[in-house]
């Protein structure tokens, strides 16, 4: 048996967070965003220009309204909702801090499900390679990452759940 997890493979796995998250985007376009969108054609079909520019980019609009409805129900309905890994243990829900073998650089990511990933603000899929080669290991571990760009190392230095709400602090 091995020491560490079994690879993740579900792109559907979240965080309890991530979740709410979904949840509550959907919430806002199926009410909100959709009576907004809606109002507003009302507004432009009273007018009676049915060569208005604005009725065919409202229209764009809510066919792009409409679509993100759609996957984030599927999203939603699809999700599996991850217990967060255990304290110490990079998993589904952690803050890693990590240095850089070649840059010495140190970085700190979430780790989180494929639909919450947001590289920009340091939120990393387990099944992105620096997150699937994270899962499992403790401070003080290194790890091997294969990237496009080819192998690099990281030293893990500390591991702690993410606590929600809570802010990112640059690393």
């Amino acid at each position: 048996m091995s020491a560490f997890p079994a690879p993740i493979v579900d792109d559907m796995l979240v965080t309890a967070d991530g979740y709410g998250q979904l949840c509550a985007e959907l919430e806002t376009l199926r009410t909100l965003r959709r009576q907004e969108v809606t109002e507003q054609l009302r507004q432009v079909r009273e007018d009676g220009d049915p060569d208005d520019p604005s009725l065919f980019d409202l229209l764009e609009e809510q066919a792009q309204l409409e679509w993100r409805i759609a996957v984030l129900e599927a999203q939603t309905a699809a999700a599996r909702i991850v217990a967060p890994a255990a304290y110490g243990t990079a998993g589904i829900g952690s803050c890693v801090r990590v240095r850089h073998g070649d840059s010495g650089e140190v970085a700190e990511y979430e780790l989180v499900g494929t639909i919450e990933s947001d590289v920009e603000n340091g939120r990393v899929s387990v099944c992105a390679p620096v997150g699937r080669a994270l899962v499992g290991h403790r401070p003080g571990d290194s790890v091997a990452v294969e990237t496009p760009r080819g192998t690099t190392r990281l030293e893990v230095l500390s591991v702690r759940p993410f606590a929600p709400g809570q802010a990112r602090k640059a690393a």
